[in-house]
Order: C-alpha cells, then sequence, then structure tokens
C-alpha cells in the first residue's frame, strides 16, 4: 500500500507562516486545492511542526509554490525547525509583504497563494487547515514547479 501511494505526484510547497515578528518556512506536499467557489486550499501539517502552532496562533498561512531548481531550499526548510533557524535569514530568501494578510510571500517562487484558516480537521497524525484563498501572486510563470514522487524531487513536465 504505502509503494503504491509513493506513487502519487505532489507539489512541493513552502508553508508561511508569521507571528510575533517570526516569520516561518516547512515544506510541504500535502496540499490541494479543495474548492473553486469559494477558493479553498487544504494544508496538511502535523501538531508537533512550529508552523502548526504559528498558523493555529494567527490563522492565516501562504502556500509558496517552488520551481524545479529551487531543491535545496525544500530539502533546507524540511530539515530545519524554524524553533531553532530563521530560515529566510539562513538562505537569503527576498520577501515582499503579502497583498491581504500579514504572512510575508516569497518572491523567486514560482507563485504564492495567501489564505485565512476557516476551518481545521484531525486527521490521523495530521491536522488539515483548510484555507480561503485571499489573493495571490504569480512571480515566475515560466518557471517548472517542483514535484516529489516516491520521495524523489522532479520537474513538472507538460505533454
Amino acid at each position: 500500500m504505502t509503494k503504491a501511494l509513493g506513487q502519487l505526484p505532489w507539489p512541493v510547497t513552502l508553508i508561511g507562516s508569521f507571528h510575533d515578528g517570526r516569520h516561518n518556512l516547512m515544506t510541504a506536499s500535502w496540499v490541494s486545492q479543495v474548492s473553486f467557489s469559494p477558493p479553498l486550499v487544504m494544508v496538511s501539517i502535523a501538531p508537533e511542526r512550529y508552523t502548526h502552532e504559528l498558523i493555529a496562533a494567527t490563522g492565516e498561512f501562504v502556500i509558496s509554490i517552488l520551481t524545479a531548481e529551487q531543491v535545496e531550499i525544500a530539502r533546507f526548510c524540511g530539515s530545519h525547525s524554524g524553533r531553532t533557524t530563521d530560515k529566510v535569514k539562513a538562505l537569503g530568501l527576498k520577501t515582499a509583504p503579502g497583498e491581504r494578510g500579514g504572512v510575508p510571500v516569497l518572491t523567486d517562487c514560482l507563485a504564492n497563494i495567501e489564505c485565512r484558516v476557516t476551518t481545521t480537521y484531525p486527521a490521523g497524525d495530521h491536522t488539515l487547515f483548510i484555507g480561503e484563498v485571499l489573493g495571490g501572486s504569480v512571480m515566475r510563470p515560466d518557471a517548472d514547479p517542483l514535484v516529489i514522487r516516491d520521495w524523489e524531487w522532479g520537474r513538472y513536465l507538460k505533454v
């Protein structure tokens, strides 16, 4: 069963959160659109993650879609805790204020989706945060998105 689940390709994103002057980023692939009207997305985050704590405190998050060239950013943000590491500073990432929320957006990613939490659901060992899309920006429309399949990094190919 787990081998079959590994064949499901996922986008590679950074989930941004901001609270008490701290901007945190977490690598996440369990992200999906769940509704057109209203526009809703879902992120699945384990409760022990620092990002979970920040989103629960503020009710806001940003999904930043990474490009195929940003594997090292994904690796770093997925292997360091924001409790002890300022990932934005460590990686020298460029940010800008969000259009609609308090979470900064990343200026070098493919796109940013700004969200306000509408609902949370416990789901096994994770929490599903459902977010209403408040704003979005496409920063690099010609870039290929980074994806993961069977725990291997790859790129989206048009057919």
